[in-house]
């Protein structure tokens, strides 16, 4: 996890923008520091790291405001989904309009109350309220951190995604525009691992009509690749 959370220090630096966090000693995550490293799962330090990864990549198309959670949550993200209300998050900007909001952990209400697969990391639309509903979705992405990076993402992730893809209604290609840089092929519901992908160019096809993508052997230093 070393190299995770180096990266995550790292990137914090050029999020000056968010300014309301860069001078924090809780600024960057709950992740950082020595003691909160302990309580912190793997999965949990994989997912800020896409999380941050995404927000440092999208400083080159837009401006980017970090919004302040409250009480304990005011620079702490949740480590599992949680309530939007009070929790950070980021906005992009253009203009100094608010175009979208990029959001750690949100629950979103579904179809059914008993529905508790929550997105990783969901873009939301500007307006998008603290009880966020799927109309409000944009794309989702979901973390999954292996911890043998020769495994592959399991057919059941796969899977359980592309479900989830289909409850939000975000199975058609987003007709919101999302102007991201070195990672421009995350504009999509996006499995990412740091692993290998399940699925491979023989039965690419079924994760297209699927609108999602996998990404594999995201980590830092590597170069990814993209399937979908």
């Amino acid at each position: 996890m070393n190299d995770f959370i180096k990266y995550i220090r790292d990137y914090s630096t050029l999020l000056h923008k968010g300014a309301s966090w860069h001078n924090s000693k809780e600024a960057i995550a709950h992740v950082i520091s020595d003691v909160d490293k302990a309580n912190a799962t793997d999965n949990y330090i994989y997912e800020f790291y896409c999380y941050i990864c995404i927000i440092v990549d999208l400083l080159s198309n837009y401006e980017i405001e970090f919004i302040k959670g409250d009480g304990d949550y005011a620079f702490k993200f949740p480590q599992a989904a949680a309530e939007k209300k009070g929790k950070p998050r980021f906005h992009a900007l253009k203009d100094g309009k608010v175009q979208f909001q990029i959001c750690a952990g949100t629950k979103i209400s579904g179809s059914f109350d008993s529905e508790q697969n929550h997105p990783d990391i969901s873009f939301q639309l500007a307006d998008s309220s603290d009880q966020p509903v799927r109309s409000d979705l944009i794309i989702i992405l979901d973390a999954k951190f292996r911890e043998n990076p020769n495994s592959k993402l399991s057919k059941g992730e796969v899977y359980t995604f592309i479900v989830n893809v289909s409850l939000f209604k975000l199975n058609t290609i987003p007709n919101f525009q999302i102007n991201l840089n070195r990672l421009k092929d995350f504009y999509g519901n996006c499995l990412i691992t740091n692993g290998y992908s399940y699925s491979n160019k023989q039965n690419v096809e079924f994760i297209i009509d699927s609108n999602i993508k996998e990404i594999e052997n995201f980590y830092p230093g590597q170069k990814f690749n993209v399937l979908g």
